[in-house]
């Protein structure tokens, strides 16, 4: 009997633990209703205070009122509006976020997005763009301050070049992700060959991002798998081996340094936990993130 009461409390002290070390990650990393990092608030002189962590928005929800600023249509662990996000954040454009629920959409979507797919950016009301590599050329073009892409066409071309060549690296994460038993050499050989292309450019360039002393359109552009995929480190398929690519784990620690990534980092821990959910083919909690927030 007093084993059993030993043992069960024991047990409610790990769980405890373990509901604060994960509310102390999110804590460390996004203030409630600002999207600051807490660690950085200090090394990030920006005045946006921009709420990254709305509620996703459903079938009947109603469309919030355009109140004249910019606004992005979004999915807070969506990879691909996580592009836009960063370009705005970069160049520290302001803006709203109306987060989408995109499995059960509401039925306005298709109003702001052709295809009912995030990101799309309302610059005007009932003016929108959709795509995420398409937003970030437009507000590269329309926002000169802080420029993505290089003004060089050949540096520009070469960037591209390069997101076109991490298209293997998105594909084994939707696959791991969404259809892991599908996974097959193939793939994980495409995976690796992408890693090198993108190793081999930074040893070529010589500096510390692939655009120079600061990160730019490539490196935006494909950061947002390299973030996601930290949640997978377990993964021997798409684990990175220090010996073999010591500069690209360089490179990532340094991109998680960045004001525009690290105040949008959402913590490993509620990372895997909402990825286990697409896993084990359930429903993902989209308000994940709001509720270890709410239970602090």
């Amino acid at each position: 009997m007093i084993t059993s009461t030993v043992s069960l409390a024991m047990h409610l002290i790990y769980s405890s633990f373990q509901g604060v070390r994960v509310i102390s990650q999110v804590l460390e990393y996004v203030l409630p209703y600002t999207g600051v990092p807490f660690r950085n608030m200090s090394a990030i002189k920006d005045s946006r205070n921009i709420n990254f962590n709305t509620k996703h928005l459903r079938k009947g929800d109603p469309l919030p009122p355009f109140n004249g600023k910019l606004r992005v249509y979004n999915m807070r662990y969506c990879p691909y509006a996580q592009r836009t996000i960063l370009a705005l954040n970069a160049k520290q454009i302001d803006y709203e976020v109306v987060n989408i629920d995109l499995i059960d959409k509401p039925e306005w979507l298709t109003t702001k997005s052709a295809f009912a797919k995030v990101p799309a950016i309302e610059i005007a009301e009932d003016v929108t763009i959709y795509e995420s590599l398409v937003t970030v050329e437009y507000l590269d073009e329309v926002y000169p301050k802080r420029p993505l892409l290089p003004q060089d066409p050949l540096k520009k071309a070469l960037d591209k070049i390069i997101v076109e060549a991490s298209a293997p690296i998105q594909s084994l994460f939707i696959k791991i992700l969404k259809f892991s038993d599908t996974v097959n050499e193939e793939h994980v050989a495409a995976y690796h060959k992408a890693l090198d292309f993108i190793q081999e450019q930074l040893k070529n360039r010589g500096t510390v991002f692939l655009d120079g002393s600061e990160p730019g359109y490539a490196d935006y552009m494909i950061w947002p798998w390299f973030e996601k995929l930290r949640a997978f480190a377990h993964d021997e398929r798409v684990r990175l081996e220090p010996s073999k690519y010591s500069l690209l784990l360089e490179y990532i620690d340094n991109m998680l340094k960045d004001s525009a990534v690290s105040q949008y980092l959402i913590p490993l821990e509620i990372l895997a936990k909402f990825h286990e959910a697409y896993t084990k083919k359930e429903r993902p909690n989209y308000e994940l993130l709001n509720e270890c927030l709410k239970s602090f």
